[in-house]
């Protein structure tokens, strides 16, 4: 019998002591050795007679044999394996998946296929992810596409027993404002007396009550003066940070070497999944092994794409053997065209790709690793360097062949590590132990350090101790901001396959992007709005050409939204309906459609957003017809139905055909008015496909407006802008501040969205203005301090009253050879009516 808590504790008053874990190795051993038949040995003398590929070889031995006796020394290597076989078994299933963080830096994860990074070519280091010198168990962390993730997860409890893997649990605490909403309502408290005192919380991140009290003058105020909320405020304090729920970690699972209710207790989640009462950190103290299986859409985004290019192309690309000096893909992302791009999409990384000008997955690493607060600062002289429009200059001239790279500058915790190496005589395993105690900023602990460097310098490179210690305060500036290099080149690999992808196939890898972005009616947009600028035509939806998902269409030059994204038109009636497609051909009439296709999936509500959102346009009628006609086809579908159940056939021996049934005038009605057209498209799609209201003020917006929803973000922070558009939505409300009204407006134009905030005396005289789908042209600051940019109007104004407001001069131009003495007396007068 196993003991259920494998360790001893005493008790303390209230509380359970740990004194010792009796077994703290609790790692399960690798099931499924496979026994493989002796290969013929294989002498490679003939390579080995080449010095490069003999000296490459040696590296790559001596690597791998320091790299397997760490692990067998530290008794991980069923770790090693049990990590590549659920691996290698979701590469089996075509589930892509690739490491991220320190782990990227092993030799044995690359040759295991865990990683996809050669760690000898991108120069990471082992001793980042496992050190003999600091006896913490491995933790390797795997990316999955995030729609089959659980399927590896099943797969592991399948091999190692549902009652030996379990998911880790994790618990939820009582924060500044929930337990103010708690013990309120546990109060008595009305919703909105609590709501009142919530909201006088700072937003701030980790923020708590004393914190509250000192930023917060209402609060402040509301604790001194009334009583209930004092004593709702002292009640709160006790309460603070108290664990409130426990739910399921993100990404953790733990295995087990023996059933897990024999070491820790476990419960069972709403789906019936086992998953662990102790939180994460508890799990590792008992020596269990713990991993995460984490999702990430990007790589969903690259098979779904790799998939389409097959259908499409009859091409089968492996993402892992792409060629990495691909000129294409590199203009394409210093064009800044990185919409997409894992890690390189947003407004600032594309600029910045701009002005770097990549090269190699290197550059992107560099990249990726900068483009943090902190440094993010050193990004100018990073590109000044990179231009050679400055001296490159080394802290010591033993370190450029470790900053050359990276052009003097100390980007990654890895050079950190092998400077100390290098000057003062460090293992990498004890120069790892020097990162992390200037990361953590110990001060005794760098005093200890910092002596030892400065001895090491002088004994291995007479280095004197002022220079020494120089190039300390350099190093331990470096460690404060450093990134992990593996964690930087596992994603830069990611973010060179989409952009090659982009570049190559932007028909199948925009498809693909917009199918993950499926329900973010914003980022399809942006996504169409590329997809424009790419010069691919996205095409609304079409009950004869579309898929369950958007999906390349006409031989693969456009793309056709995906059915499944109308809303009310759930996945069930899209298959069916692609089921009658395929197994028929095309449907010609709405008839035919509703007579195919089974009615318990295709009801009403279905057709009509079918209809209306304009994937039925391909059946000879227009929308108010086909509109019309909704009662008919079903009615109709439903007795051949009927008839069909019983084996009855119409009176000429044959099941009515669907082309017989005559559409009378009566049923051609007149098409809605596109205004109607298109906000019926709005509502079911999130966006207008066909059209877009503010089509007739395009000429307006052109020459009219200094910018638009999607160069905003790039003004100076309260520089002063023109913006044309129509509101899509208005949020009125009081400020907490003064009480004042104030009305957030979300402008849209051809290009997407911004915030208008409109508040004080500009609320009062512009308010009239404030009505949905009216068009405006705006004048205003830019706020660009914040994620997204507003605007904070000085001047609003109908957009049709922009020409006469803002034009300064007309030219006339009449060309030569039809100037006449009538034409000219006709455009004087044309001027003298029209007075500008």
């Amino acid at each position: 019998m196993y003991k259920r808590y494998e360790m001893d504790v005493r008790v303390d008053g209230e509380k359970f002591i740990v004194e010792r874990v009796v077994d703290p190795s609790k790692l399960p051993t690798y099931k499924g050795l496979k026994e493989t038949k002796d290969q013929p040995d294989y002498k490679p003398e003939k390579a080995m007679e080449d010095s490069e590929i003999a000296a490459a070889a040696k590296v790559l031995t001596e690597r791998l044999d320091a790299e397997m006796s760490v692990i067998e020394q530290m008794g991980f290597v069923s770790y090693f394996l049990i990590v590549g076989d659920f691996v290698q078994y979701g590469r089996e299933k075509g589930i892509a998946c690739v490491a991220r963080g320190s782990a990227a830096g092993s030799l044995v994860t690359y040759l295991l296929e865990i990683s996809n990074v050669d760690p000898i070519r991108y120069g990471l280091l082992f001793e980042r992810f496992l050190n003999p010198e600091r006896v913490n168990p491995p933790d390797i962390d795997i990316d999955f596409a995030d729609d089959q993730r659980a399927d590896v997860i099943e797969y592991t409890r399948q091999k190692y027993g549902r009652e030996c893997v379990a998911q880790i649990g994790t618990f939820g605490t009582m924060g500044a404002k929930s337990v103010i909403r708690d013990v309120g309502r546990v109060m008595g408290l009305s919703y909105g007396e609590v709501d009142r005192l919530a909201k006088m919380i700072p937003n701030d991140l980790k923020i708590n009550l004393t914190k509250s009290l000192e930023k917060s003058p209402d609060l402040k105020q509301a604790y001194d003066s009334e009583e209930v909320t004092r004593e709702l405020i002292d009640t709160a304090f006790v309460l603070e940070d108290v664990s409130r729920n426990c739910s399921v970690h993100a990404a953790a699972v733990v295995i087990g070497a023996e059933p897990l209710y024999n070491v820790l207790p476990l419960k069972q989640d709403d789906e019936g999944g086992t998953v662990t009462q102790y939180a994460m950190n508890p799990v590792g103290d008992l020596g269990l092994l713990k991993m995460d299986f984490l999702g990430l859409k990007t790589l969903s985004v690259i098979r779904n794409c790799c998939e389409m290019v097959k259908l499409t192309k009859g091409i089968d690309l492996d993402v892992e053997l792409l060629p990495l000096d691909d000129q294409d893909t590199y203009d394409l992302l210093n064009k800044g065209n990185t919409v997409g791009v894992f890690q390189l999409e947003s407004g600032g990384m594309r600029d910045l790709c701009r002005k770097f000008q990549i090269a190699s997955v290197e550059h992107i690493t560099a990249l990726v690793s900068l483009y943090r607060p902190g440094p993010m600062d050193l990004i100018p002289d990073f590109i000044r360097r990179r231009h050679g429009e400055v001296n490159i200059e080394y802290p010591h001239a033993l370190l450029e062949p470790i900053c050359n790279e990276t052009y003097g500058i100390m980007i990654y915790q890895e050079q950190v590590m092998q400077a100390a190496q290098i000057l003062a005589g460090y293992t990498l395993g004890g120069a790892d132990l020097l990162r992390r105690a200037m990361g953590k900023k110990k001060v005794e602990v760098m005093q200890e350090h910092r002596k030892l460097f400065v001895e090491g310098c002088a004994e291995c490179n007479k280095i004197p101790a002022s220079n020494a210690n120089e190039v300390f305060d350099l190093l331990e500036k470096f460690a404060g901001y450093g990134f992990n290099k593996s964690h930087a080149a596992a994603y830069a690999v990611v973010a060179y396959q989409t952009a090659y992808l982009k570049a190559h196939y932007p028909v199948e890898f925009l498809a693909a992007m917009m199918t993950n972005d499926m329900g973010d009616t914003a980022k399809l947009t942006i996504l169409i709005e590329e997809a424009k600028q790419m010069g691919v035509e996205v095409q609304p939806p079409d009950v004869n050409e579309s898929r369950v998902v958007f999906a390349p269409a006409q031989g693969g030059k456009v793309i056709r939204f995906g059915m499944a994204a109308i809303k009310g038109v759930g996945e069930v009636a899209v298959q069916q309906i692609l089921t009658a497609r395929d197994e028929g051909e095309k449907f010609t009439t709405l008839y035919d459609l509703c007579m195919r296709v089974d009615g318990r999936s295709l009801g009403r509500k279905v057709l009509e957003a079918l209809i209306k959102s304009g994937a039925c346009d391909c059946l000879g009628l227009n929308r108010a017809s086909l509109f019309g006609l909704v009662d008919k086809a079903l009615s109709r579908a439903a007795s051949v139905a009927a008839d069909r159940s019983k084996g009855q056939t119409s009176l000429f021996g044959a099941m009515d055909e669907p082309e017989n049934i005559e559409i009378t005038e009566s049923d051609m009605l007149k098409e809605w008015p596109i205004s109607e057209r298109l906000l019926a498209e709005k509502e079911l799609l999130g966006f207008y496909v066909s059209g877009h209201p503010l089509n007739p003020f395009e000429w307006i917006l052109k020459n009219y407006s200094l910018g638009n929803s999607k160069t905003i973000g790039e003004l100076p922070d309260r520089s002063m802008t023109r913006i044309g558009g129509m509101i899509s939505a208005i949020q009125q409300g009081f400020s907490k501040k003064s009480g004042k009204p104030y009305a957030m407006i979300t402008l849209e134009d051809l290009k997407g969205t911004v915030q208008i905030l409109c508040m004080n005396e500009n609320y009062d005289r512009y308010r009239h203005l404030f009505e949905p789908n009216k068009t405006l042209m705006v004048i205003g600051e830019v706020n660009n301090a914040e994620d997204r940019p507003k605007l904070f109007p000085q001047e609003l104004l109908p957009l049709e009253d922009a020409p006469k407001r803002f034009t300064q001069q007309i030219h006339f131009r009449i060309p030569m050879n039809t100037f006449s003495a009538e034409k000219l007396e006709s455009l004087v007068q044309l001027v003298h009516t029209h007075k500008g």
